[in-house]
């Protein structure tokens, strides 16, 4: 097998010279390109374009079926080579290795590892791989491309043709983009309608370069800004292995009447024996600055959590985050405090915290 370093995003050479970049757990990702204020609206009112260059593509091919339904908590026994599905990837224990989306190929799958989860996820594949199952990285010729917004079906009407704006969420397409053969899947992270096309390197840049004429380019700050927003998660500022997948909030990324797959006997304990905390939204302080990663959370002055990750929300006017807080603590509507800038009052939240456009934006 062959190890591609995958440090850096192929189309970074389509970047402009204000771009900045920042390295997430060993891989440098494009964090902003131009103003952040207006990459944010472009994902929320318009198009954005998005690099997913630094996630790593692993072909799975050979006798895979089984294996895969071990490897993943969703079912894809009878996954088609129409269709992709995010799952988690767990370990023995329990622990999220990685948060992925698996696409169906007629030949086997292709597996999209988190922006900056590509080297463990690739090591952990690798280490429980059987005998017949063959993984092969493609991240040395393949590369992503997002387009997100409430507009964005209507770049992918205008390249790949009307039906494939309007094609089912979580289905994929073989096309074409300048006479080259590339994946089409509906699917996104922002809540927006979200497509991603899947291309060779010079293709990806080529393409790139046409759609940003009508869409803006968008780092990752704005992305994980609108993920946060609708609760999608965002694997490197989230999940940690101290906590399970419950106590996470990833729940909804395991398919609850699978019988067996890696990890589940520990994920069942934790169900049965129930989470001493809970990850919940939260927001306030509409002039505050987002307070840091394990900042302590105060109920009537006592110590009841940290936060998780913080950001601020155009949307909401208000800094918007992440808590884990006690159990008995995680609901919608209470008050507390957090420990930063001499004490910052918040509420938490029901999901979204913030509704997309495109859920009242029809396709027309």
């Amino acid at each position: 097998m062959t190890i591609v370093t995958h440090s850096t995003s192929p189309l970074r050479a389509v970047y402009p010279d204000t771009a900045e970049f920042r390295t997430v757990t060993g891989v440098e990702t494009i964090w902003r390109v131009s103003d952040p204020a207006e990459e944010y609206e472009s994902l929320r009112a318009g198009v954005g374009l998005i690099d997913w260059g630094t996630c790593r593509l692993i072909e799975v091919r050979g006798d895979h079926v089984e294996w895969l339904q071990r490897v993943l908590t969703r079912d894809v026994e009878y996954l088609a080579g129409e269709r992709t599905v995010c799952s988690l990837v767990l370990d023995e224990a329990g622990r999220v290795v990685d948060i992925v989306t698996v696409y169906g190929r007629d030949e086997g799958v292709l597996l999209e590892s988190s922006v900056s989860g590509g080297e463990r996820l690739w090591a952990y594949l690798n280490a429980c791989a059987d005998g017949g199952v063959e993984l092969v990285d493609r991240s040395g010729e393949l590369t992503v491309v997002g387009l997100e917004g409430p507009s964005a079906w209507r770049i992918i009407g205008r390249i790949f043709g009307e039906g494939m704006s309007t094609m089912p969420y979580e289905s994929t397409a073989d096309t074409e983009f300048d006479g080259r053969q590339v994946l089409l899947a509906r699917t996104g992270v922002t809540g927006e309608y979200g497509y991603k096309v899947i291309a060779d390197h010079d293709t990806a840049r080529v393409f790139w370069q046409a759609v940003a004429v009508d869409a803006t380019p968008v780092g990752l700050e704005a992305v994980e800004t609108t993920m946060l927003e609708v609760r999608q998660p965002i694997m490197h500022r989230e999940v940690t292995d101290e906590l399970g997948v419950i106590a996470q909030g990833l729940g909804w990324l395991v398919d609850s009447g699978k019988e067996s797959f890696t990890g589940r006997e520990a994920l069942m304990a934790e169900f049965e024996s129930g989470a001493a905390v809970q990850t919940i939204g939260f927001a306030g302080a509409p002039d505050g600055t987002p307070p840091p990663r394990g900042a302590r959370v105060l109920a009537d002055g006592q110590h009841v959590g940290s936060v998780v990750h913080a950001v601020v929300s155009d949307r909401l006017g208000a800094v918007l985050g992440l808590m884990r807080v006690e159990v008995s603590l995680a609901a919608a509507g209470l008050p507390f405090t957090i420990e930063h800038e001499g004490g910052l009052d918040v509420e938490t939240l029901n999901t979204p915290y913030v509704r997309p456009k495109s859920w009242i934006t029809p396709i027309a």
